[in-house]
């Protein structure tokens, strides 16, 4: 009978019965007596460990100047807070604030043109702001004043 290494927990949820001792397990059945399903479980976890997924790469051509959050308006702040803690369904207390960039965009879009939509085609003075939850992060664009807008999930207009 050849011997098997299999987490004592694996061989558990699997219904085998487990003898040895600490250095070794030993399946009182064969590897041929569990379910096809687990075996292709085991087999699966086995290829490679589980990978973070990467955070979404910027795609932004427009410089911005790096500053610390304290540097945003009382006001900008509050709007990305509120935004994000309403998109993600927590709580404002659960949102961080975790990059910022003083930013002159090209034109009232923000840098986030909706097509068919005419925007001021003035510099608008703003900034780039991360917002982020133990749910995930979200980035925004905005102006001095306190309009923000998500570039990722445009929301539908009236």
């Amino acid at each position: 009978m050849s011997r098997i290494l299999i987490p004592m927990t694996t061989l558990m949820l699997a219904g085998a019965a487990v003898t040895g001792g600490a250095g070794e397990l030993r399946a009182a059945q064969s590897i041929d007596a569990l379910p096809a399903q687990f075996i292709d479980a085991l087999a699966a976890q086995s290829i490679a460990p589980p990978t973070r997924i990467p955070a979404p790469r910027r795609t932004d051509t427009i410089p911005g100047a790096p500053i610390t959050t304290g540097e945003i308006p009382r006001d900008v702040r509050r709007a990305v807070v509120t935004d994000a803690a309403q998109r993600f369904r927590v709580n404002t207390n659960a949102v961080v604030l975790a990059d910022a960039e003083r930013v002159t965009w090209p034109d009232g879009a923000l840098g986030c043109p909706d097509p068919g939509i005419n925007y001021p085609q003035v510099q608008v003075a703003g900034f780039r702001v991360v917002a982020r939850t133990l749910a995930g992060e979200l980035l925004y664009h905005t102006d001095s004043l306190g309009h923000v807008v998500n570039c990722a999930r445009p929301e539908p207009r009236d």
